[in-house]
């Protein structure tokens, strides 16, 4: 793990990477059922719907406070990513809504302290944590199915 910077810049080109190829598709390709039961919407909505989750808890850091709120529970993903498909957002404007979400997460984590960030005794700091799960280490889970499937539609 890595310093605030370092952290942020390896965001940043995870985001550009992720987001490019998404410019080119046509609208009706959003809708296409490719990864599971998700298509290219239900996809980007759970990814703007954990961006937004983790606004909040970064926010949440920066005042002092624990990053998850009392009585919440992140462990059952399969619900929260149902949540957050369950209104997602059609064509371009899917990816409008990614895009906001992620411009409004990059914000937080760089209104976050620069001492959030880092490794104490070989455990990452809580700023590198939220920007790893949701963020860099999610691009890395989603960006080798995304190739695929458009590697598939260029044959």
């Amino acid at each position: 793990m890595t310093d605030k910077n370092t952290t942020i810049h390896d965001l940043q080109l995870s985001y550009q990477e992720f987001r490019g190829p998404l410019e080119r598709l046509h609208t009706k390709d959003f809708s296409e059922v490719w990864l599971g039961d998700w298509s290219v919407n239900d996809l980007l909505a759970h990814m703007a719907g954990w961006f937004r989750e983790m606004e909040g808890a970064i926010k949440r850091v920066e005042k002092g406070e624990r990053p998850t709120p009392e009585g919440v529970d992140y462990s059952d993903s399969d619900a929260w990513n149902a949540k957050f498909t369950k209104d997602a957002k059609q064509g371009h404007d899917a990816l409008k809504d990614f895009d906001h979400a992620y411009e409004s997460y990059l914000a937080a984590a760089k209104s976050l302290p620069a001492d959030k960030f880092g490794v104490d005794d070989g455990r990452p700091r809580i700023g590198n944590r939220l920007l790893q799960a949701s963020g860099i280490g999610h691009f890395e889970e989603h960006q080798p199915q995304l190739d695929a499937w458009l590697a598939e539609r260029e044959e």
